[in-house]
């Protein structure tokens, strides 16, 4: 039986190998298309909050430089992402201030000045208060507005 499926199994990538070719990957590279994939929000917003944890304890503009690059890249990535309809909007609306924020703090870095930069990414968490209480409303807001 083992042998069976190595047998398969080895054909089966001879094949592929065999049928590689240079034309489709010319086609993916001429065409300029954006594709929405499917993005763990919850994964990708816990790595979110331990970068912004190092940025925040960083020591040294190197180390919250470094925590603030990661951080711009989890939020590019969950802007590719494919949200429900009725919060698509909410979503880029938050991912959008969330780069204007990050990009203050880059400025604060880049200038040399490690406490305001620091002061500045408390911003993100008052971003991450505002919108998930507007992606989870409590009841009672839902009661009395």
């Amino acid at each position: 039986m083992k042998t069976l499926f190595l047998t398969v199994a080895l054909t089966f990538s001879a094949g592929v190998a065999a049928n590689t070719t240079t034309e489709s990957t010319d086609m993916i590279g001429d065409q300029s298309m954006v594709v929405s994939t499917p993005v763990d929000m919850k994964a990708v917003m816990k790595e979110m909050r331990l970068e912004y944890k190092l940025g925040e304890r960083a020591t040294s503009i190197e180390e919250m430089a470094k925590a603030v690059s990661k951080l711009e890249a989890l939020i590019k990535q969950l802007k590719q992402g494919e949200y429900t309809p009725e919060k698509q909007a909410m979503y880029q609306e938050g991912f959008n201030k969330l780069s204007a924020s990050v990009a203050l703090v880059k400025t604060e870095l880049d200038a040399g000045d490690l406490e305001k930069a620091q002061a500045a990414l408390e911003q993100v968490d008052e971003l991450r208060v505002e919108y998930h209480k507007k992606r989870n409303p409590s009841i009672w807001s839902k009661i009395f507005g």
